[in-house]
């Protein structure tokens, strides 16, 4: 191995660790630059310390507990850009409460906890906005409003990823969910597949919506950069 990849590797391995950082802006701009040099100097996973293991663990990362049925939405489009898998679980007597796990390799499904958090944090922010417009013009801003919105954002975030991908090969198949990882998800006993939210309205009126939300999700990764994300 030539010096000059070693040095690139290494690279690879600190921004990988300052993507487990506890803001949100700095482990998805370090997540996000790692991936970049993966694809720019076709560095594959297994050349990574966290890759030398033949046999690697796979984990979960849980969320906190959620009631919107809009987080199915976001969890869905992040777990499948980030080499992960998730499920939505939830406990009799949670009042219709769950939770989301993230699972795939640790470093994997800690970036996926991390960059989903942030997400939902970017739209809670946006809804705060888009409630108080509604206010001024005597609407109420409710669960239709809210998946419209995230709607769009998906849509945005998924032609995001789309693009980078579009860009390299490499990175494209960097970001397949391993194999070793769907299998493990799809022996858990008792898994329910589907869409985690019933049906909602979707007219004229919606649309701004869901463009005001691909305009986010499209640039969901400069998003830190724009405004603060209070904790």
């Amino acid at each position: 191995m030539k010096e000059s990849e070693n040095k690139i590797i290494d690279k690879i391995e600190k921004l990988l660790a300052l993507s487990s950082s506890s803001n949100e802006n700095e482990a998805r701009d370090a997540m996000m630059k790692a991936q970049e040099l993966m694809a720019k100097y076709e560095i594959k996973r297994e050349q990574l310390k966290d890759g030398e293991q033949e046999e690697r663990r796979i984990v979960n990362f849980s969320s906190v507990p959620f009631r919107d049925e809009w987080i199915h939405m976001v969890s869905g489009v992040i777990a499948e850009n980030f080499r992960c898998r998730r499920i939505a679980v939830s406990r009799v007597g949670s009042g219709g409460a769950f939770r989301i796990r993230f699972y795939g390799y640790e470093e994997d499904a800690e970036i996926c906890i991390n960059i989903f958090n942030y997400a939902v944090k970017v739209i809670r922010k946006r809804f705060m906005v888009l409630r108080a417009i509604y206010a001024d013009a005597g609407r109420g801003f409710g669960n239709d409003e809210k998946m419209n919105y995230v709607l769009g954002f998906c849509h945005g975030l998924e032609k995001n990823f789309e693009e980078q991908k579009a860009q390299s090969q490499s990175f494209a198949l960097a970001l397949v969910t391993p194999k070793a990882v769907n299998d493990y998800v799809d022996a858990i006993p008792g898994l329910e597949t589907g869409t985690g939210y019933k049906d909602f309205k979707q007219n004229r009126e919606h649309t701004l919506l869901q463009r005001t939300g691909y305009v986010d999700g499209k640039t969901f990764r400069n998003a830190g950069d724009k405004e603060r994300i209070e904790s």
